[in-house]
């Protein structure tokens, strides 16, 4: 898996991303908004699923379930770089089934960058990964 994740970091631009100030949640205010974001999500508007999910992970910045979703919120809402930084983050940290979707929205982040070849290579090398 080393080979996978070294091919996430060459593609991140982190200068633009924005200083984290720490949030206190509770899980059940945690849960909530998570709730509210996938509606939102699920109604593809993305703006408000993506502030949601940014409070979010300042309360809980370790939590891969907040760091996919806002991964994929970041896409939809058109920040390619912001979600690439995000997908980064949940690759890195989630269980073996969910590898694929976020590498899928990683790629997706990577080609919206006009980064096309290393969208391509990063696809194979994951679905190789895969079949193994």
């Amino acid at each position: 898996m080393e080979s996978l994740n070294d091919n996430l970091q060459p593609h991140l631009n982190t200068e633009d991303e924005e200083p984290v100030a720490f949030l206190a949640l509770t899980q059940r205010q945690r849960d909530w908004m998570m709730t509210m974001a996938y509606l939102h999500l699920e109604q593809r508007r993305p703006d408000p699923a993506r502030v949601l999910l940014r409070l979010v992970y300042r309360a809980f910045p370790e939590d891969s379930e907040v760091q996919r979703c806002l991964a994929l919120a970041e896409l939809l809402a058109g920040s390619p770089g912001a979600a690439a930084r995000a997908a980064t983050r949940a690759f890195k940290q989630c269980e073996e089934h969910l590898r694929v979707p976020v590498g899928l929205v990683f790629a997706k982040a990577l080609w919206e960058q006009g980064q096309q070849e290393a969208a391509r290579d990063f696809l194979a090398s994951l679905l190789n990964h895969e079949r193994r």
